[in-house]
């Protein structure tokens, strides 16, 4: 679990003083909550939903306006490093290869078909396109009465992505977690536009 990460966001904003309601909430939930049998939903559940989720709970109980806004802070604020490795992996010119060459592995592995519903659209040297019509994180939001905290995981996808490196294009037109029918995935080769 990313708890170290949440409580450094939280002192970077001067909410220190909500990681310990955060840690309770979060022990709640774990006490209360299923079980998936695959370790790699575990994982997306304890590690980057339940952090998010504990902390936007607390905030909705005290009444906070900006719930959704901090939440959406600290959220990037503890996933940022995932952009610092695609910025550093995006300084090759063969940055887009690596991603043609292993996104699809990738997605099979560490979203699996119990948690996720991926239509793949092309795996080429010009895009590597995909669907979600279904997915773990919406549908668990969904459960924890919470779906208005999906789009803050949608965006992590952009903070990840978006504009990260010259020798690759990330376009989304939508996401469930939005509002759409699905979310599309599209990291483009744009040696080829």
């Amino acid at each position: 679990m990313k708890l170290k990460a949440m409580q450094k966001a939280l002192k970077k904003f001067d909410e220190a003083e909500l990681y310990a309601r955060a840690l309770a909430r979060i022990d709640t939930i774990n006490a209360e909550r299923k079980r998936y049998q695959k370790k790699v939903l575990e994982e997306h559940f304890g590690d980057n939903i339940l952090p998010i989720l504990a902390l936007y709970l607390v905030l909705k109980e005290d009444g906070r306006e900006d719930a959704y806004a901090l939440s959406e802070k600290v959220a990037n604020e503890m996933y940022g490093v995932g952009r610092k490795r695609m910025e550093f992996l995006g300084r090759f010119p063969f940055f887009y290869w690596i991603i043609e060459k292993f996104t699809p592995n990738l997605m099979q592995k560490m979203f699996p078909e119990e948690g996720w519903d991926i239509e793949w659209v092309e795996v080429s040297e010009k895009q590597v396109a995909f669907n979600m019509h279904g997915c773990f994180y919406h549908q668990t939001l969904n459960d924890y009465n919470a779906p208005e905290l999906t789009p803050v995981f949608c965006g992590l996808d952009d903070l990840i992505y978006d504009n990260v490196s010259p020798y690759l294009r990330w376009e989304r037109k939508g996401t469930l977690g939005r509002g759409d029918h699905h979310c599309d995935f599209r990291f483009i080769n744009p040696k080829y536009e």
